[in-house]
Parts: C-alpha cells; structure tokens; sequence
C-alpha cells in the first residue's frame, strides 16, 4: 500500500523542556514510515527561548510564531491551514510518538470519508493507559466525554471507530479540517474543541477510527497545568462543555439539557461553586456567539442534504463499538 506525505503540527508554549525529546521520536517516526514530510511548531509567544534553540537542534523545522497568545485552538489552525499536505498529524508539545507510530494509520485515508485517526496514549514513563478509542455517554441530557475503550489483540485488519479524535494526538486530512473550518474559536484557549470539531465531522458524514497499535506516550497536561490555574482550567472546561452542547444538540434533548443546566446552576449557586459559575457568566456573555455558530453549522449541513442528529450519531457508535470483540472499558 502506498504512503502519503505527512506534516505534523505542534503547537507550543514555552515546551523548551519536553520538545527536543518530542522532536526526536516524531523525526525517527516520519523517516521510518519513509514518507515525505515536514514539521511545522506554532510558537505560543514562548518566554523559554524555544524557537531560537529548537532551531539550533532541529534546523528543518518549521516555525510560525505568534505576535499575541492564541491558545491551544487557534495555534493549531494556523498551522494546520499552513500545511503543504493532506495528511496533518496535530500532536502535543508533551507526546512523543512510538517508532512505528504511523504504521497502521495510513490505510484510513484510502477511505473517502475519513476524518481522521486517534492512536493509544500511554503514560511518558510507563506503560499505563491514559487513552484509547472513545466513546461518548449520555447522563440524563448531558453527553460525558470520559469513556475510552482498548482492543485486547487487536485486529491489523479491521478498522475500529471512535466517537471523537483528541487533540493529544489527531492524524486528520486536511481538506476536511478546512472545510469544517478548523478548530472553533469560541472555545479558545483549549479543552473540548476537538470533541466538538469530530461531531461537526461526524454530522458532516465523515468518519473517525482508533488505531490500537499506534502508541505514543504523553507528560500528562504538562504544558496547560503548567500555566494556568486550576480554577481557569476547570471553568473554562466547563465552559466548552455548555458551548458543545448547543453547538449540537437538537430539539427534545436541547430542550432537556438547558432545563438540567438550570437545575444544575441553581445547585451550584447555593453551594457557590465558583469555576461553575464563571463558566454560566461566559456562557450568558457568548450565548448570541455559540448561536450563531450553531446555525451556521447547520445550514452547512443542510445544503448538504444531511440531517445528522448528534444524540442519533452516538447511540449508533456505541452500539457499534461496544460489539468488538476484546474491548476494555476504562472512564478517566
């Protein structure tokens, strides 16, 4: 089977630390899998002199650098829209990849509907499981992202489906990305934007496979724990989870899920859970912006003749997941 050219996108932000190692093994990966290639580091506004000394080290890397901090979102739709080609691997500053990282993933992209394609992240030191395939429940209204599901002996042939990509580690055409118009802005600095942007895929008609064997190992949040305060990180979590669901819920379970928001926010008021409700004020300040976004996403799908109903679409992928055969359930 023949090979397509890869380029690899890395979004960094004063990663000086992690990213030589990182740069080894996506290196040693791309040369094994023999395809053309090219690296391409979005720098974050770096204070740790990342760019100069990773130029120094890593001369055929590429680099666009940031005049202002984008975030997570936005950095890696910059470079994947500067990428020259197809295939775009989004990986972390903190994930190193596995010799043989690729061997299993191209053979996805001879499939016209491909969005793209997750491999199993285990721990940067270890051997423990930190994510696999995925699978998206539902909790009354509310669609939970925790679940992740392995394949005990995997089967080389047979090609497993997940219910999102993470943005760990996303081997994505290009072409796609694009069409869904990237990453989404409102969900700036980082967290649930590749969920949302592999539902977008997925009501679009496209697909998104797990690949067992294709193993890279992650420094867990090392970068976003690193600089941002917990409190940030939670409301801006909880957050994007409001944005998600308006963005692709519809008609009785939309209607549901705001009437669980507002319990759930009357809980949360006279318990004062702070993040929570920094995240119900973003959400009020937004709401007209997610609405918007919402709608045109819809049109989108629409003119396309489609009518893809997200809670439809995961109830249709977990019936299907949950028949493999081998599979281990884990929730983080």
């Amino acid at each position: 089977m023949s090979k397509q050219s890869t380029t690899v996108v890395i979004p960094n932000h004063n990663g000086i630390k992690l990213l030589p190692i990182v740069l080894s093994s996506v290196i040693d990966a791309l040369k094994h899998s023999e395809v053309d290639y090219e690296i391409i580091i979005v720098d974050d506004c770096s204070t740790d002199n990342s760019v100069i000394n990773v130029s120094n080290l890593y001369p055929e890397v590429n680099f666009l650098v940031n005049e202002k901090n984008l975030g997570f979102s936005k950095s890696v739709n910059k470079g994947v829209f500067a990428a020259k080609n197809e295939l775009v691997l989004i990986l972390n500053n903190d994930v190193k990849l596995n010799i043989d990282y690729f061997e299993n993933q191209f053979k996805f992209f001879f499939l016209e509907d491909t969005f793209g394609v997750n491999g199993t992240i285990i721990n940067w030191d270890d051997e423990q499981l930190q994510g696999g395939g995925k699978i998206l429940k539902k909790s009354i209204f509310k669609v939970k992202s925790n679940t992740n599901y392995y394949i005990k002996n995997p089967d080389d042939e047979k090609l497993y489906k997940t219910a999102f990509l993470t943005g760990t580690n996303a081997l994505v055409s290009k072409s796609k990305f694009i069409e869904l118009g990237g990453f989404c802005y409102l969900f700036s600095p980082f967290y649930v934007e590749d969920v949302e942007i592999s539902m977008r895929a997925l009501r679009m008609g496209y697909k998104c496979y797990y690949s067992p064997n294709s193993i890279c190992k992650h420094q867990i949040s090392a970068t976003i724990k690193k600089h941002s305060s917990k409190q940030k990180i939670l409301k801006t979590n909880i957050r994007n989870k409001f944005y998600l669901h308006i963005i692709h819920l519809n008609g009785f379970n939309l209607i549901g899920w705001f009437f669980q928001l507002f319990c759930e926010t009357i809980f949360r008021i006279i318990t004062f859970k702070k993040p929570y409700l920094k995240a119900i004020g973003e959400l009020i300040s937004n709401f007209n912006a997610v609405m918007v976004f919402r709608k045109q996403f819809s049109d989108k799908i629409k003119f396309k003749g489609l009518n893809n109903d997200a809670s439809s679409i995961i109830e249709g992928l977990n019936k299907e997941i949950l028949s493999y055969e081998h599979i281990e359930i884990k929730c983080f």
